[in-house]
């Protein structure tokens, strides 16, 4: 049997015959791992996996793909073909797992890096992917949630620059005293609108009533 592998089947099979993807890992001495498994189309028995690997199918599925995790073309697939929050829930098995040199990663869609930490992993804007299963439209390094999130509120707006409100936009917006926008800007910038506009009127109340105190 393929050892130092991943395997990802169809399985779940609860009523109305909802079905969800399962993992499992054969480690480097053909020991079985059971990643995940779900309903009757679960598999917890090394023999049971054994089979589905030899022959590609089971009494529940023909639905199988088999990751060699010393292959970097197959980590590669891994990391673009499957569901993002599958993708980071596998990252974070095989960091609790702690195989020396064994570790899939998931890929920032943002900059393209390797991420094998999940801590490092921002998934946004989860939704309902079919049946029971969910995604996300976006997968990020922390440093690219960052940097395309308003620094107040942390709403993520991606490559939306609009959202942005530099000391020109807020100038141009808005008549303030001189040193109000650089100040707000370099105290929380980059800003959303919503929240460009409660800094704004907190910054206002402040010089107000510096101004009535003197």
């Amino acid at each position: 049997m393929k050892t130092n592998i991943l395997v990802q089947y169809e399985g779940g099979g609860y009523d109305g015959c909802i079905w969800e993807w399962n993992f499992f890992y054969i480690d480097k001495d053909g020991n079985f791992e059971n990643i995940f498994a779900s309903g009757v189309g679960g598999i917890g028995d090394a023999e049971i996996a054994k089979e589905l690997v030899e022959t590609g199918h089971n009494s529940f599925t023909s639905q199988i793909y088999v990751y060699s995790l010393d292959s970097a073309a197959d980590l590669d697939e891994l990391a673009k073909e499957t569901n993002s929050v599958l993708v980071a829930g596998i990252v974070k098995w095989f960091n609790n797992y702690n195989v020396p040199g064994v570790q899939p990663y998931a890929i920032c869609s943002e900059c393209g890096e390797h991420i094998e930490d999940h801590d490092e992993i921002a998934l946004e804007n989860w939704h309902g992917c079919g049946g029971i299963m969910s995604t996300a439209d976006a997968l990020l390094c922390r440093e690219c949630r960052n940097i395309g999130s308003c620094s107040y509120c942390g709403e993520y707006y991606g490559d939306d620059r609009e959202w942005i409100w530099t000391v020109d936009k807020i100038e141009s917006e808005y008549d303030l005293p001189k040193g109000i926008a650089e100040r707000i800007d370099e105290n929380w910038g980059p800003l959303c609108e919503c929240c460009c506009d409660t800094l704004l009127k907190e910054e206002l109340g402040r010089a107000i009533k510096r101004t009535q105190q003197k």
